[in-house]
């Protein structure tokens, strides 16, 4: 395959930071750092306001014991007077879900969503279906943070988090950064987020995952040992994620296949409905069988395992990735040609032979919700795979669309910047100069915007007016989210221009 220029060359830098100690005094959403391991006073003011309401899930265990802070919490909130406790124990119970998981799960997702302490209020716009019917929550949740003392409750309960993070972060390092390694991911991807929450109100070993948007969450209870192989996956799966929408015209070239899956009895629903969040499992399963520290037949055995459970591609993949790696492209730039290697008639000759399980053990990690983009979003995801792939012709006509989907200005920008790009590299220099200077005139991206500055000095170099050329690659080094690549293109820019003049 022949492969045109990143159409956002390395914008975001995704650092996995896992503090060491100390998650964070003062209250706020996420203590510690993005794309980390962090602690949230708001999903403690949550769980400890449900836990006096009535949620006893979990209690027995003797995790509780070991970390004590739920029981101690639970305590002290007993022999407080609380004046909103009544109305909040009658929230509660007409919220109540059939089973234990499903009721602690609508108010993890009402804590990654709600806004920081001391109001919680939800977004005034779409919220995700479960955490909908809690919209009334906020307010009683303000309420219970005042009366309960709840700051106070919090700083208290710092020696119990900083020591469960202690157990758990190395293990959670080493994973995550193998896992970067095999993916060859120096940089993030459009600016997402990867955090995960510990909490220690809630019942023991629950791993729950969330993706809003542009946010992927692992929230994690006390678990009897760091569970490593969920976190990792859950880390893959955000990486993986966004290549579905990019490259959705290969994924669908394998479809045929789906209705092996479609026959497996024991896989979840949820990856029988959407062949895309199949396939992207699949591919994880696959990269965890390389990443398995033992032998060829447990590798094996861990890949038929996978097919016998519905995840119809893992053995495709695990096939293929012995050749991803032995090439020196980061993952995210040759998964269509690992996806595109797929041989249909060979695994529909595989999976014929696999004899499907009828029922898995309960396991402690639901699938993902599917990533939610809107139709802008999605177009621009799609045509950027569009012009990785060389199809020009239906990259432009997917920028185009952008502009028909949305007034958003930032997008539009990202459009503008798509079409410019392919001007460039279709040698229309003066359409190209005009697109790039509506990136700039309409992009919030100050990432984008740099690169474009830097384009168009190159077009004003090939036009013959160092002047001009040196205002924009001067106006790249200014801006301040410039990144390290484009100050780098700029700055040698600048000296070829200071070094002809010399001349």
């Amino acid at each position: 395959m022949v492969r045109i220029a990143r159409l956002f060359p390395i914008l975001i830098i995704l650092i996995i930071t896992l503090p060491r100690h100390g998650a964070a005094q003062q209250p706020s959403r996420g203590e510690g750092g993005e794309n980390g391991f962090s602690t949230s006073v708001t999903m403690f003011t949550t769980l400890a306001a449900i836990n006096a309401a009535g949620y006893d899930a979990g209690m027995d265990s003797p995790l509780n014991q070991h970390y004590k802070i739920r029981s101690e919490v639970r305590d002290i909130l007993a022999k407080e007077k609380i004046a909103c406790l009544s109305e909040l124990r009658a929230f509660y119970k007409d919220h109540k879900k059939p089973t234990d998981a499903g009721d602690l799960s609508q108010y993890i997702s009402f804590a990654l969503v709600a806004g920081d302490a001391p109001n919680f209020e939800l977004p005034t716009g779409q919220v995700p279906p479960d955490v909908e019917p809690l919209r009334g929550l906020s307010q009683i949740l303000a309420d219970f943070y005042q009366q309960a003392n709840i700051a106070d409750l919090w700083r208290r309960a710092q020696p119990a988090y900083n020591a469960a993070i202690s157990e758990y972060q190395d293990q959670v390092i080493n994973t995550l950064f193998e896992a970067n390694g095999y993916l060859r991911n120096p940089s993030g991807y459009l600016g997402r987020r990867f955090q995960i929450f510990l909490d220690l109100m809630a019942a023991p070993d629950q791993i729950q995952v969330r993706s809003y948007r542009d946010d992927y969450f692992v929230v994690i209870t006390p678990t009897t040992a760091p569970p490593i192989d969920q976190i990792r996956d859950a880390y893959l799966g955000f990486m993986m994620d966004p290549l579905t929408f990019k490259y959705s015209e290969v994924i669908k070239q394998k479809k045929p296949l789906q209705k092996y899956a479609e026959d497996a009895p024991a896989l979840d629903l949820a990856y029988k409905d959407d062949f895309s969040l199949l396939l992207n499992k699949c591919l994880v399963k696959a990269i965890d069988s390389r990443l398995m520290h033992q032998g060829p037949e447990k590798r094996q055995a861990y890949i038929n395992e996978a097919l016998r459970e519905g995840f119809i591609l893992t053995a495709a993949f695990a096939d293929l990735l012995p050749a991803y790696e032995k090439q020196q492209d980061a993952f995210r730039i040759y998964y269509p040609d690992l996806v595109n290697a797929i041989d249909i008639r060979k695994e529909e000759k595989r999976l014929k032979t696999v004899q499907f399980a009828e029922s898995m053990p309960q396991k402690i990690i639901a699938p993902p919700a599917k990533i939610q983009l809107d139709p802008a979003d999605e177009s621009l995801e799609t045509a950027q795979g569009l012009l990785d792939q060389n199809d020009v012709e239906n990259a432009r006509k997917m920028f185009k669309k952008v502009f028909e989907q949305t007034p958003d200005k930032a997008k539009q920008g990202r459009a503008y910047y798509g079409l410019a790009v392919i001007d460039l590299q279709e040698k229309h220099w003066d359409e190209a100069v005009d697109l790039f200077q509506r990136t700039v005139d309409s992009n919030t991206n100050r990432s984008i915007v740099a690169w474009a500055h830097y384009y168009l000095g190159q077009l004003a170099l090939k036009a013959g007016d160092p002047e001009k050329a040196t205002t924009h690659f001067k106006q790249t080094l200014a801006n301040q989210e410039a990144s390290s690549k484009a100050r780098e293109a700029a700055e040698k820019a600048l000296q070829s221009i200071s070094g002809d003049i010399k001349q």
